[in-house]
C-alpha cells in the first residue's frame, strides 16, 4: 500500500492514507482537489482510507490535515473515513474520528465506516450523479486502484532440491 495516492472518479476523491504522509503532500493534495472541484459546483466528496498499519500522524501532521480540511470546506460536499484496521488502533481511530464528527461543526457530512461499500453508498448522495451511481462500480474502480498500487511480489527462484520448502 503506498500511502497518499489516489484515484478521482468523477466527483470523488479517493485518497490512502496511513499516518505517514509528510506535511508537503497535502499541499498537492489540496491543490489536486481544488482542481478536481472547479468541474462539480456542488463540491467533491474525499473518502480517505486507513489501511490496518495506520498509525496516528505526528501533531504537526494533525495540525495541518484539520487546516486543509478548513481550506478545503468551500468545495467540499461530504467527507468519508474506511478504517479498515482492527483490534486497539481501529477502535481508536474510530473514537477519534467519530469525535471529529460530532465536535466539530462542518459544512458537509462526515462519515466513519469500516466498510469501503458502505462509505460509498453514503457518500453517493452527495454526488453530483448519485442517484445513477453504481456503489458496485465505484467499489471496483477503487479495489483495482488499490491492487495496482501494490509493490509487485518479488520473483520465486526456481523450484530446484536446493530450494526450501
Amino acid at each position: 500500500m503506498n500511502a497518499g495516492q489516489f484515484i478521482q472518479w468523477q466527483d470523488l476523491f479517493v485518497m490512502t492514507d496511513d499516518g505517514s504522509l509528510p506535511i508537503a503532500r497535502y499541499a498537492t493534495l489540496e491543490l489536486t482537489i481544488r482542481e478536481q472541484a472547479r468541474n462539480y459546483p456542488k463540491g467533491v466528496g474525499i473518502l480517505v482510507i486507513l489501511p490496518p498499519e495506520t498509525r496516528p500522524p505526528p501533531d504537526d501532521v494533525k495540525k495541518c490535515v484539520k487546516a486543509t480540511l478548513t481550506r478545503l470546506a468551500p468545495v467540499m460536499s461530504s467527507l468519508g473515513y474506511v478504517i479498515e484496521g482492527t483490534g486497539f488502533k481501529g477502535v481508536a481511530a474510530r473514537a477519534t474520528l467519530v469525535g471529529m464528527k460530532i465536535f466539530s461543526s462542518r459544512p458537509y457530512q462526515i462519515y466513519v465506516e469500516t466498510s469501503l461499500r458502505e462509505a460509498i453508498s453514503k457518500m453517493t448522495s452527495h454526488m453530483a450523479n448519485g442517484h445513477m451511481v453504481s456503489v458496485e462500480v465505484v467499489q471496483k474502480a477503487i479495489t483495482d486502484a488499490r491492487m495496482s498500487w501494490r509493490a509487485p511480489a518479488p520473483e520465486r527462484p526456481p523450484n530446484t532440491e536446493l530450494t526450501a520448502k
